[in-house]
């Protein structure tokens, strides 16, 4: 772990020089690390087997008492601090390089993605620096690592959008596409993102005297103050979308609490109710400007609406409803309710494939009023669009002063088109023991089940699953 009475330089005479050093020899200049040309990178020996070195390297699990042991009373005990970000400097680039080797094995399709090339050399960028950094050994060095941490947390916000690109384009390849079934890849992939952000994180937060936290962890988190959150957010992007939304009734448990990472719930809250939302609009669109053949709107069950564009006939929609249900065994689920048609037979699976979606494929075009119910979502890239478009809340958590686990600054929301929410809705769930299951109605609706386990109670046995590199390979049935 390293003597805490060895003197130390700080970065500004080790660290950063080492890191200056880096980015000259590796990129040619010491331009900063956000200009360099990522194609560039690393154009060494064949033969180099650093990342195969480092990815065979054993992982120290992170488990929840050593979260609680690390982030109880850390502004009070510097050493607490120190071991965390020696935790954090060992871990983070073996995992890094844990999933640039999955990287390396993808097929030739897919890891010549110009997208799927993005994150692996973003993910090659953080390795090289984070492995290279002098440990920390002052709180003066941990405080420059810090920085040097969340610049790469910020950084590597808009992979998601990038691998769900990338995904979406390989699989529209007419004779490849349908050959490849990356399901346990993504996995794979995405719960090793939610282990290195929340460690990150934690160690981010640990020295910020924050009452009712531990480290990111909200110790006493509002779950409906959480779902009133959720619902403001999904209303209004719902409502910018679509001209229309359906109201929400919230109802079970009045005053319920859990320890959980806000982040982590605001993300699975918004997609699930994104997706209800959703479903319940679309199917009931049947509103268009003016009257429909000349028939009375009540005929149709419709309500006289003033937009921005002008006044005209919308739908009448039904609620949803929202269940707070405090169960036994340390666990809370929450159940989401539609009456937006369900879920057809033929779809009951698929919803759970990563990169599938009902959406068009085509850009919705802005228009100035937003209340075109036939609009296909962004595709969060390319034709004109922002490049980074992220369908969680992850960016925007409400507890002030908590940046988000998913998302970077200046992302924008849409109701779908990346076909990411729901199966990584479930991962999240799942990271923490919890799980996410649907029940559909087809022609009805649909009932999300989302159920959390208590961290504190379940006394510090949670340990995260770690996917040893390269056992998941990606499956190509023949064609």
């Amino acid at each position: 772990m390293g003597s805490l009475a060895t003197p130390s330089l700080g970065w500004q005479g080790r660290g950063a020089t080492l890191v200056r050093g880096l980015h000259t020899a590796a990129f040619g200049s010491s331009q900063a690390l956000s200009e360099v040309n990522l194609n560039t990178i690393r154009a060494e020996s064949f033969y180099d087997s650093t990342v195969e070195k480092y990815a065979g390297q054993d992982v120290e699990v992170l488990s929840l008492r050593q979260m609680l042991s690390f982030g109880r009373n850390a502004w009070d005990e510097p050493e607490k601090i120190l071991k965390s970000a020696r935790y954090v400097q060992r871990e983070l680039p073996r995992r890094l390089a844990r999933r640039l080797m999955d990287l390396q094995l993808l097929p030739y399709i897919v890891v010549a993605n110009p997208h799927i090339k993005k994150v692996y050399n973003q993910y090659h960028v953080s390795f090289e620096t984070l492995r290279r950094v002098p440990m920390v050994r002052t709180l003066d060095d941990n405080q420059d690592f810090s920085q040097l941490l969340r610049q790469h947390l910020d950084q590597h916000a808009p992979m998601l959008d990038s691998l769900a690109t990338g995904l979406r384009e390989c699989k529209d390849k007419v004779l490849v596409g349908p050959c490849l079934q990356m399901d346990s890849f993504f996995d794979s992939m995405l719960r090793s993102r939610i282990s290195r952000r929340v460690i990150a994180e934690q160690h981010l937060h640990i020295g910020n005297k924050r009452p009712g936290y531990i480290g990111v962890i909200c110790t006493d988190l509002d779950v409906h103050e959480s779902i009133s959150f959720a619902v403001q957010k999904t209303k209004q992007v719902c409502m910018e979308t679509y001209g229309m939304a359906p109201d929400v009734v919230v109802s079970g448990e009045p005053k319920v609490s859990i320890p959980y990472i806000p982040a982590h719930l605001d993300y699975m809250l918004y997609e699930l109710l994104k997706n209800a939302m959703r479903a319940v609009v679309e199917s009931r669109s049947s509103a268009i400007p003016g009257r429909r053949n000349g028939s009375s709107p009540q005929q149709h069950y419709h309500h006289y609406v003033a937009g921005a564009a002008g006044n005209y006939w919308a739908p009448k929609l039904p609620p949803l409803h929202v269940r707070v249900c405090d169960g036994t065994a340390g666990a809370l689920t929450i159940k989401i309710s539609d009456q937006g048609g369900g879920i057809a037979d033929d779809l009951t699976d698929k919803v759970w494939s990563y990169g599938f979606t009902t959406i068009g494929r085509k850009p919705r075009q802005a228009t100035s009023s937003g209340n075109n119910p036939s609009a296909n979502g962004s595709n969060g890239s390319g034709g004109g669009g922002s490049p980074d478009v992220v369908e969680g809340l992850g960016s925007a958590g409400h507890m002030a002063g908590l940046p988000g686990l998913m998302a970077g600054q200046g992302s924008r929301y849409q109701m779908a088109g990346l076909g990411f929410g729901l199966p990584l809705s479930r991962l999240y769930a799942r990271y923490f023991g919890g799980d996410l299951r649907l029940q559909s109605i087809p022609g009805y609706g649909t009932d999300a089940y989302l159920t959390m386990k208590h961290l504190e109670e379940q006394d510090g046995q949670w340990v995260e699953r770690v996917d040893e590199p390269s056992i998941l390979p990606i499956q190509v049935v023949p064609y």
